[in-house]
């Protein structure tokens, strides 16, 4: 690598083009001095962090180095830190070049790396694994950052979009913001050649130094610009609690936890606001506070792993902060949401009057229960499956064979949220599988296992990867995909291997965690069996409609080479229903085989022209054989052939008016006969499904402006996307795959999970019943079911923060 000369102020990187701010020209003399004076305000305070952090971080690569296990870890500990070393006297000038960029284009809709143009479905590709790391780790860095510093930043968005001439701005295109600090600070480091373990080691490092500073730098922005008049009176909206309520809800810190600067510190309650305002987003780049954490690889290399007392997977100190943190944000929004209902607070742990249960008790309790069958309940005249909400009286009931003296039990209050919040979860995956189904009854006898994980481990709430939230979403989403909504014998043998991984967990769970692990691998075998076969029987019922795509081309165009040697002409019915029938499909098995330009094809338009002529004798003689080989390869038997043919080629008419009800009884079997590529007899017509077609859309109303633009959307719709039907009055829903669909006969495949064919109809059809509401196109998850619900969760629980004051407009 080369050193950067930190005088260049433009270098295309990519997709990144860096401008300075003397460059911009566009902007209004007194913004871009006004941003000027923020660039050199804050250009002091940063430099001297990024000097700090990257010293402490080649302190802790010394220190990782000693601890090494064997000479390679050791030796790529010595790379990155000569690396380091050699190319730190750049990060800085990289840093602020990126950070004067984003100023320079304040007035821009977009941050400096996203394209202008938006991405069209052809320019999507997969994402590196070093780039979709690097994403998550500094998301997750920015994201806290928002959550803790909520009022300086509420501040500096309104007081951004003054100068740029727009509405407030949003945090993640604030130019001095979390999110374009990181973004900076990746830039930056980028010139240095590390390892992704220690990048990611060093963006912590970074996290630490630079992101706890950010409290007095947005300090000293805002004074700046008030002394600069720019929204001078402007007032904080996010919402304070009183003294006493904070007391109630300040969550306690976790061990080892750094502290927060002075603005966070006295800001709590702007801590639960910005987190209920913070984004959620489906991209699978994109780490929510609630949703993941930081991968666990580069967070080995910091310190040496622990085991947790759940028997999780290890985890480093930096990452059960983390976890602890976004765990009490959690129950901060909880606790708002609780306030703003008017519930009373939970009691106070060590009252004389109650006994609070231990975490011991806890498990000993819910270990009972896990052993007993969940039974339903009866509530509102109906049978209801249990919930949480039941546990939880079930639980304190039993509790009270612990308490001494005959203490009412209480739970902690910590104790207490974690039992409501899973609670949450399971609500929220239970409206969408069906009461008396068989998924409901499996979830509900995972709630005791899931529960107990969660009160020991809070890492159950915020990690992705944990193996207990894992495959609780694989059985919610098999249940929900793969059963719910789909019938017969397999159905039947996937919930017996459900109902045994469950009763596995329910009678083999002790409190550790690698049971779900083995689970989740027995799982995840025989649906990635059940996968295989639906794709194979899927290919299958694709390659059948398309083989009667072709097919019912080649017979139009073999009933028009027919129909235009009928025009005009009146043969006898017999010869007219076997040329229109049987012949039809001889000259479109022909076209198939051999072509329109092969000289079978011209002898059998031959052999049609001599019947018309009515020709006998000798004449059709000649042409036996040809009439024999072509209606045997329809499907018609020898003895059947051999009686048509003996009626075609009689001598004379007297001897075909003999018995004339045997040219009768030949013309309606050709009629009944089962044509060549149809599924059952009696269905057999003329009509090919190209002319079905035009003809429905002859005798259907005209489509309007609205369903002709839906008919081209459906056309660019890529094979695979799945859609939902409405199935009866009440709304129900069926999914259903598209599998395949032909623009030129307008049919449409679909079919269920398990790749068998569900239903066939015309695009336009389709297009009909989307304008309607009839059905509608399900747009890709690219989040887990558990996912989404925290995200539903946390969205509910934005609605108790808070938040409804309106702001003052910009002046």
């Amino acid at each position: 690598m080369h050193r950067m000369d930190p005088g260049m102020v433009r270098r295309p990187e990519g997709d990144i083009t860096l401008v300075s701010l003397g460059s911009r020209t566009q902007l209004p003399p007194r913004t871009r001095s006004l941003l000027e004076g923020i660039l050199g305000l804050t250009g002091g305070l940063l430099e001297r962090t990024i000097s700090l952090a990257l010293t402490e971080y080649e302190q802790q690569l010394f220190k990782l180095a000693e601890k090494s296990r064997n000479s390679n870890d050791q030796q790529n500990v010595f790379e990155s830190l000569r690396e380091v070393k050699r190319g730190r006297a750049d990060v800085a000038p990289r840093f602020m070049i990126y950070l004067e960029s984003s100023l320079a284009r304040l007035d821009e809709g977009h941050k400096p790396e996203v394209p202008a143009t938006p991405r069209r479905f052809q320019d999507l590709a997969l994402v590196e694994t070093r780039d979709l790391e690097e994403n998550i780790a500094l998301q997750e860095i920015a994201t806290k950052a928002e959550i803790r510093l909520s009022q300086p930043l509420y501040a500096l968005c309104h007081r951004f979009g003054v100068l740029a001439g727009s509405p407030a701005f949003d945090s993640e295109r604030l130019p001095v913001g979390p999110h374009q600090l990181c973004q900076a600070v990746r830039h930056g480091t980028s010139c240095l050649g590390i390892s992704m373990d220690h990048r990611l080691l060093m963006y912590r490092q970074f996290d630490r130094a630079l992101m706890t500073e950010l409290g007095v730098l947005y300090s000293s922005i805002n004074e700046y610009l008030v002394e600069k008049r720019i929204l001078r009176f402007l007032q904080d909206m996010a919402p304070r609690l009183r003294s006493h309520d904070t007391n109630q809800s300040a969550a306690p810190t976790a061990p080892g936890e750094n502290a927060a600067p002075p603005q966070a510190a006295s800001e709590s309650a702007a801590t639960v606001s910005r987190a209920a305002s913070a984004p959620m987003r489906g991209d699978p780049g994109f780490s929510s506070p609630f949703g993941a954490t930081m991968p666990e690889r580069g967070a080995r290399s910091e310190a040496p792993a622990r085991q947790s007392d759940a028997g999780s997977t290890p985890q480093s100190p930096v990452e059960d902060v983390r976890d602890a943190e976004l765990f009490h944000t959690l129950r901060d929004l909880l606790g708002g949401r609780r306030r703003a209902l008017g519930s009373p607070p939970p009691p106070a742990p060590g009252r004389v009057s109650s006994y609070t249960a231990s975490n011991d008790d806890l498990q000993a309790v819910l270990g009972s229960l896990q052993n007993k069958p969940a039974a339903p309940m009866m509530l509102g005249g109906r049978l209801v499956q249990r919930n949480i909400a039941h546990l939880k009286q079930d639980l304190l009931g039993q509790l009270r064979q612990f308490t001494p003296d005959s203490r009412p039990p209480q739970l902690a209050e910590e104790d207490s949220d974690t039992v409501d919040l899973v609670g949450m979860l399971f609500d929220f995956i239970a409206k969408d599988t069906r009461p008396d189904g068989a998924t409901q009854n499996l979830l509900t006898k995972l709630q005791v296992p899931v529960l107990r994980v969660a009160l020991r481990d809070k890492s159950f709430f915020t990690r992705r990867s944990h193996p207990a939230r894992q495959l609780l979403n694989a059985i919610a989403e098999t249940g929900q995909y793969w059963i719910d909504d789909s019938e017969g014998d397999n159905d039947r043998v996937l919930v017996e291997k459900m109902q045994l991984l469950v009763d596995r967990v329910t009678g083999e769970f002790d409190g550790k965690v690698e049971l779900f692990d083995e689970m989740l691998g027995d799982l995840s075998r025989h649906m990635g069996t059940l996968a295989r076969k639906a794709e194979v029987a899927e290919r299958r019922h694709v390659d059948a409609a398309k083989g009667r795509e072709r097919l019912d081309v080649a017979r139009e165009q073999a009933l028009k080479a027919i129909s235009q040697r009928l025009q005009n002409r009146k043969p006898g019915r017999l010869v007219r229903t076997l040329l229109e029938q049987a012949w039809v499909d001889v000259l479109a098995l022909t076209l198939l085989r051999q072509g329109e330009d092969s000289e079978i094809y011209r002898r059998r338009l031959a052999v049609a022209d001599q019947l018309i002529e009515n020709a006998a004798g000798d004449a059709l003689n000649s042409v036996r054989g040809e009439i024999e080989q072509g209606l045997s390869q329809v499907g018609f038997h020898a003895e059947e052939v051999q009686s048509m043919v003996q009626q075609l080629v009689a001598p004379d008419e007297s001897a075909q008016q003999e018995n004339p009800s045997s040219r009768t009884e030949l013309a309606m079997k050709l009629k009944n006969k089962t044509r060549l590529g149809e599924d059952t007899p009696g269905t057999a017509n003329t009509e090919t499904a190209a002319r079905a077609s035009a003809r429905l859309r002859t005798l259907s109303p005209p489509m309007n402006a609205e369903e002709r633009q839906t008919l081209e959307r459906l056309k660019t719709l890529p094979f695979g996307t799945w859609m939902e039907f409405v199935t009866n009055q009440q709304g129900d829903m069926v999914r259903r795959k598209l599998s395949w669909f032909s623009t030129l006969t307008g049919r449409c495949l679909f079919v269920n999970q398990r790749g068998a064919r569900a239903d066939e109809r015309s695009m336009e059809q389709l297009a009909r019943d989307l304008v309607r509401g009839q059905a509608r196109i399900v747009n890709e998850q690219k989040e887990s079911l558990i996912d989404r619900a925290w995200h539903a969760i946390v969205g509910a629980l934005k609605q108790f923060s808070g938040q409804a004051a309106i702001p003052l407009p910009a002046t």
